[in-house]
């Protein structure tokens, strides 16, 4: 759970500390934009998508430990890059060691919760939420002590230094397919089944239709973070304080709908959750758009908050459960929906230029209508709990109500 912390620790800092950084680098709003998210997650994304392979064949206790210590060192040469060329290949060594970090651990999340990937990953949220949380407290303190961005990215780096050596401490886990699951000579030859895996895997449509939705998450997380902290200070008039702030309740919402969602799994079924919230998200986005002033905005940018905070953990457990016992395959394929991160906000910034913040708030509609399409193509699940729930009540109707 602490890899899910750390993973959202420092990928913050970036944006809480923009003005500095820009300021260090001597970027102005697009060369941030390109060379602090754009290069970076293109670059890591391939990396990532290969070591997220190694999942399913290495223990997976040594490839957390690696991923910690590729992301200590990662943020280490991003401390210390005095270009912005340098900056970007670093934080491209720190997402992708980052991600094999979290690959392994989400791998023995799943396989500790006996496929229970909701619950798992629920409570994965809930500890990302909490390093949200603290992304701009760690920051505000090294600038308090006279730091930059800098100073604060080696104090995470030291924190995943530790948690590195501590990985390596920790029992030692062994990947989903260590023991060969047939006798035949290939089991011995692991380059062919994992070709073959990714070849059935790249046919399989559930698996990309929930793909695609964990991947439209990132609509109602850092963009819609960054839009609304400037339609606070643009549009509403807000202070600077009162705009950065807007990042501390939106996370503070989806810490507390995380803690709730695992709190509600065991009673209500997981496409129900992902209905009431979907529901939810339209009118707190609607909420969000028609708030007069900052008074109602920040309320509202809670609620967002709590209402979304189901849906990556929902939607990414139902992707892992379409490939059992393969969760660096989906990991990989996952690495492809990077494009949304890179399209959607050039995208909404076009909406914005064209027809005002108001409008690109409006059109992160698309992310709770998704997930509502996805429940609607991919109704009568054939999950092993409702599928229980269907062989228990079957025998007790008449035949002629069974359909």
């Amino acid at each position: 759970m602490l890899v899910g912390f750390s993973d959202e620790l420092w990928s913050g800092v970036a944006v809480v500390a923009a003005p500095s950084l820009e300021q260090e680098q001597a970027l102005d709003h697009r060369g941030y934009t390109l060379f602090v998210f754009v290069l970076p997650l293109l670059l890591s994304a391939a990396l990532d998508a290969v070591l997220s392979l190694l999942c399913d064949w290495l223990p997976r206790q040594r490839l957390r430990a690696l991923g910690l210590a590729g992301l200590s060192l990662g943020l280490v040469l991003v401390a210390l890059a005095p270009t912005a060329s340098g900056l970007s290949l670093g934080l491209a060594l720190a997402g992708a060691a980052s991600g094999l970090a979290c690959s392994a651990a989400q791998a023995d999340l799943i396989g500790r919760h006996d496929g229970n990937g909701e619950i798992a990953l629920t409570r994965w949220a809930f500890f990302g939420g909490l390093g949200d949380l603290a992304s701009p407290l760690v920051v505000a303190s090294v600038f308090g002590l006279g730091g930059s961005y800098r100073g604060a990215l080696v104090v995470i780096a030291a924190l995943s230094a530790v948690q590195a050596l501590a990985a390596l401490r920790a029992p030692r886990t062994a990947p989903a397919l260590a023991v060969p699951q047939s006798s035949e000579p290939e089991a011995a030859e692991p380059e062919l089944p994992v070709w073959r895996a990714l070849r059935a895997a790249a046919g399989q449509r559930r698996l990309w239709l929930w793909l695609i939705g964990s991947g439209l998450c990132t609509l109602l997380d850092e963009i819609v973070l960054a839009f609304a902290s400037l339609r606070l200070s643009l549009d509403l008039g807000a202070s600077d304080a009162v705009a950065a702030s807007s990042g501390v309740v939106l996370s503070l919402g989806a810490t507390l709908g995380a803690a709730l969602t695992e709190r509600l799994l065991p009673s209500v079924p997981a496409r129900r959750l992902l209905l009431m919230s979907a529901l939810a998200c339209l009118c707190a986005l609607a909420w969000v758009v028609a708030a007069p002033s900052a008074v109602w905005l920040t309320p509202a940018l809670f609620l967002l908050g709590v209402s979304a905070a189901p849906h990556y953990p929902l939607l990414e457990a139902r992707a892992y459960a379409e490939l059992p016992g393969r969760p660096g395959l989906v990991r990989a394929l996952a690495q492809v929906m990077v494009l949304i991160e890179v399209l959607a906000p050039a995208a909404l910034g076009a909406i914005a230029q064209a027809l005002g913040l108001a409008a690109a708030l409006g059109a992160l509609v698309l992310q709770p209508l998704a997930i509502l399409g996805l429940l609607w193509i991919t109704r009568q699940p054939r999950s092993p709990r409702h599928g229980s729930e269907t062989a228990r009540q079957t025998p007790e109707r008449q035949p002629e109500s069974s359909p």
